[in-house]
């Protein structure tokens, strides 16, 4: 029995010294350099000469980290194997009798049934649900993420052998009337993604897409003997709306971000206009697909791809473009509540990215630059510039946020956007949800009128405007009244 006890500790200790050594961080970052040369050697933009540079840039960094590696590996290894060989001096068991333990068919079975166990049945936190990037990310779960942030490039060429793989289930989804919910965060563009993606007719991104959004299918193949049913918890904006993996969820912006780099700056994100990217639009027609394949495989020739994306309020223009038979719908609220509620949601966020600096990481790189530390507004008309109020901890920088957005997607967009009241919606679910059902052309409406118990009247908040400048109150109420005279 000892020499069994003895096999077990040099195992678990090897494995406990892999982790307080970081060796899964470095071995990521193998991972992480070996991908980037091999996107260096395909890179088209590069010259011979810049990819040579950067070639032995990543040999230098990869024969340190053998070395690393190396190193920090004996040192797991042998400290254990030291302890053992006291042991062995004080005659309490034999090391060569462990290490033939150690080796053996039936230690190596046994050993990898329950590894598999435990992280099969260990409890799962909020963190573990890829919902959140919540501090309780393990090692290996940070790993994996930052291994998908920093590949986005040549996940673009893995798409490709997706598109091989499913050329002929791609061929039978319509991309037909695809249906776009934006506006500025907390205007209950949730709310209404999930009234559609509810609804047999659409089909849209959930959790269980990231961290690898660029290639979906193989994502999900890969990770579906993995995924566990997981309980709903409230999501990180503390409002109340539960979450689970198979929760629908703005993801696209990866698309976004990855090819039209040019309009993330560093404090502001530049409003696109009708502009054309033949790569993107070739590539986002198949991801659309992809995901009406996924989530609806059975109604791939009916299914609707629906997005739920707040960063497309600067792109409508070039969403009309591309896709002119798309819906694209804007729901807006009472400034005041609004602002209030961003106000808030700022807060929370610059005390989540303080505590946990992956979690600014995180939403950055799936491109939520709403709040907190990666605040990056849109930037209308050049309001940024213009702006009475610098400070974003201030109630009146997010109303002037709120007027600059809506104010422009009336005199711009207009046309092109159906305005949609959230706050009659939520006061009359019934009369709410048939209006949505109208504007998206739903072929079953009832599916959406189903959705109506979950809906519930918000708290309305008590808010002081005592420091706002009664100008700014009055330019947003107009605009407010604009909006609401649309939909009536």
């Amino acid at each position: 029995m000892s020499q069994w006890l003895g096999a077990i500790w040099l195992v678990v200790g090897f494995a406990v010294l892999i982790q307080l050594l970081g060796l899964t961080k470095q071995s990521g970052d193998v991972v992480r350099i070996s991908l980037d040369s091999l996107q260096v050697i395909g890179a088209n933009e590069l010259s011979d000469e810049q990819k040579e540079s950067q070639l032995q840039k990543n040999s230098q960094k990869l024969f340190g980290l053998f070395f690393i590696l190396l190193t920090k590996g004996a040192i797991a290894l042998l400290l254990p194997l030291a302890s053992l060989w006291l042991t062995d001096l004080l005659g309490w068991l034999s090391v060569d009798r462990v290490l033939t333990i150690t080796v053996s068919p039936v230690f190596l079975v046994i050993g990898s049934i329950l590894a598999i166990a435990i992280l099969w049945f260990k409890p799962k936190s909020k963190g573990d649900c890829d919902l959140s990037p919540a501090s309780s990310y393990s090692q290996l779960d940070r790993t994996l993420h930052q291994l998908a942030f920093n590949t986005y490039s040549l996940q673009k060429s893995l798409a490709r052998l997706e598109d091989r793989i499913l050329s002929r289930q791609l061929a039978k989804c319509s991309n037909e009337r695809p249906v776009f919910i934006t506006a500025l965060p907390r205007a209950g563009t949730t709310l209404l993604l999930e009234c559609l993606a509810q609804s047999p007719e659409f089909a849209a991104h959930c959790y269980r897409d990231m961290p690898f959004v660029m290639i979906p299918y193989l994502w999900n193949r890969f990770s579906s003997p993995f995924q566990q049913q997981v309980e709903s918890t409230e999501r990180a904006h503390g409002d109340g709306m539960q979450i689970n993996p198979d929760s629908h969820e703005a993801l696209e912006e990866v698309v976004w971000q990855t090819f039209w780099q040019r309009h993330y700056h560093r404090d502001r994100l530049i409003p696109w206009d009708y502009e054309e990217n033949q790569e993107f639009q070739d590539f986002m027609a198949t991801h659309m697909q992809k995901i009406i394949y996924l989530r609806r495989p059975r109604l791939t020739q009916s299914a609707r791809y629906v997005s739920k994306n707040n960063a497309n309020i600067a792109r409508i223009k070039t969403i009309n473009k591309l896709l002119p038979d798309a819906a694209i719908v804007v729901p807006f609220r009472d400034p005041l509540q609004h602002a209030n509620s961003l106000l808030q949601q700022h807060l929370n966020f610059l005390q989540i990215h303080q505590e946990d600096p992956f979690a600014a990481k995180y939403m950055a790189a799936i491109g939520h630059y709403d709040f907190g530390k990666n605040l990056r507004p849109i930037d209308f008309d050049n309001w940024l510039d213009r702006r009475q109020i610098s400070n974003a901890t201030d109630l009146a920088f997010w109303l002037e946020y709120w007027t600059a957005s809506y104010q422009h997607l009336l005199q711009e967009n207009s046309e092109l956007v159906h305005f949609f009241d959230y706050d009659e919606l939520c006061h009359q679910s019934d009369r709410g949800l048939k209006r949505l059902a109208a504007i998206v052309q739903s072929q079953n409406p009832q599916a959406l009128l189903a959705f109506a118990p979950r809906i519930r009247n918000p708290k309305l908040k008590a808010i002081d405007t005592s420091n706002v400048l009664a100008s700014i109150v009055a330019e947003a109420n107009k605009v407010y009244d604009h909006l609401r005279s649309r939909c009536h």
